[in-house]
């Protein structure tokens, strides 16, 4: 006689339970498979984020050590400038050294009597001094109406005129020839004026 296992309702039980065990065994194995798998991606993953983080952090570094540069070659090119600027500002100011400003003098309509006409207003100035000029022309500000006083510039042949008439014109804050109010200045650069 022969007997059947499907008769037999307990080795119906032995394969269900052999074979859920297989199967769970399985899904375990598939389970761990899978989660091994996402563990390593990950793991993988923080790696390269480690990377890129470091990467960042070693560029923002250059960055800041970039800027950093830049703010000291900044801060140098300020330097510079200012020195420069102050070196103009002496230079202009030597250029003009023999130069004087005459302020409130009208205008002659012959332009090239412009020296006898500074010369006229300045020789009271310097009553025994023979005055030598180099060159006279009007101021740089734009030509107002014809007779409007305008700045005449001159440049004295000598340094020494130059202070005689500074000295002279002094303590005195206008000097009337011929009827116009005139003022007598240092001619300065227009760094030093503002």
């Amino acid at each position: 006689m022969a007997s059947s296992n499907t008769d037999d309702p307990q080795a119906e039980e032995l394969v269900t339970r052999t074979l859920l065990e297989t199967l769970f065994e399985t899904l375990r194995e598939d389970v761990e498979r899978e989660m091994a798998s996402n563990i390593k991606d990950i793991k993988k993953e923080l790696g390269d984020m480690g990377q890129r983080m470091d990467s960042l952090e070693v560029s923002g570094d250059e960055r800041q050590e970039e800027l950093n540069t830049h703010c000291r070659e900044l801060l140098e090119l300020r330097d510079e400038n200012e020195d420069l600027l102050y070196r103009l500002e002496d230079f202009e100011n030597r250029l003009g050294h023999s130069n004087i400003r005459i302020r409130g003098a009208p205008l002659q309509e012959d332009a090239g009597k412009l020296d006898e006409y500074i010369l006229w207003q300045i020789t009271p100035v310097l009553k025994d001094e023979t005055i030598a000029l180099d060159c006279t022309h009007i101021g740089g500000r734009p030509a107002r109406t014809p007779g409007t006083p305008q700045d005449i510039l001159t440049c004295l042949h000598s340094y020494r005129q130059k202070y005689l008439i500074m000295e002279a014109v002094r303590d005195k804050s206008t000097i009337t020839f011929e009827g116009a109010k005139l003022s007598i200045f240092q001619d300065l650069s227009p760094i030093t004026l503002q």
